[in-house]
């Protein structure tokens, strides 16, 4: 007899700022692959205080799908709060974010729906960022080298789309916002010893002059972050001990 699959269940967080060119492309994507390939799901828009019409587009379709929750925060608070708002109210085992700007092709997002219950962790990966300008993709190549290296996980991607176990992510201590929020979280996880699969995903195309490089804030936050990190002070409050071992997985399985 073939053992049964077990159910893909997934809240799906999408943040957004002033992003009401794009919200609705990136909502169409998304909601139809997660009909057909997800068990069940949930989707919370953060509109992260928005001045334009991005809040009411997501209104919208919060009217015609009930498992559409939209939070509208007064103010900006960044892409790290949202995910928070999320991960504490999710009723799922797995938890992603997908960004409001319609970064990234459907193909890839279904992708990473079909890998989801793999292995603890779905770690996307950008297939094509020397399509992105000369700048963002140094940056991006040589921070995943300098984690590469202080690390030893040797990832293609540290910055992509990542389907996460809530039961986990809850438990780990992530100071860090924007940028260095999922780097610290991503790392957290693989040093706690959880398994991961990767899964190629493809950006769509950039609108000349829309390339955001890191600026030198967020290079400073970053080096917070990863000397928190090398100092494992995120996970220290964790019983490791209840890590699964492989044998177990292979057993639940």
């Amino acid at each position: 007899m073939t053992p049964s699959r077990a159910a893909k269940r997934l809240t799906i967080v999408i943040p957004a700022l002033n992003e009401q060119d794009k919200i609705a492309d990136t909502i169409d994507g998304v909601l139809p692959l997660a009909r057909e390939l997800l068990d069940d799901f949930e989707i919370f828009l953060i509109d992260d205080g928005s001045t334009d019409a991005t809040g009411a587009i997501m209104d919208e379709f919060a009217a015609s799908e009930p498992r559409i929750i939209v939070q509208h925060n007064a103010e900006r608070r960044g892409v790290g709060a949202g995910f928070e708002y999320a991960l504490s109210r999710a009723k799922f085992d797995a938890i992603t974010l997908i960004p409001g700007d319609h970064a990234f092709q459907n193909e890839g997002i279904a992708r990473m729906f079909k890998a989801a219950g793999a292995a603890d962790l779905v770690i996307t990966y950008r297939d094509n960022q020397s399509d992105r300008s000369v700048n963002r993709s140094l940056q991006s190549h040589s921070l995943r080298f300098i984690l590469n290296c202080l690390f030893g996980f040797w990832l293609s991607d540290y910055h992509s789309m990542i389907v996460y176990p809530v039961k986990w992510l809850r438990q780990i201590a992530v100071k860090a916002d924007g940028y260095g929020y999922q780097i610290c979280a991503l790392i957290s996880l693989l040093q706690l010893g959880l398994t991961y699969v990767q899964v190629p995903v493809s950006l769509n195309a950039e609108l000349k002059g829309s390339s955001r490089a890191l600026r030198l804030r967020t290079y400073f936050e970053l080096g917070g972050t990863i000397v928190s990190l090398l100092r494992r002070v995120p996970i220290r409050d964790v019983d490791r001990s209840q890590v699964p071992t492989d044998a177990e997985r292979a057993t639940a399985r």
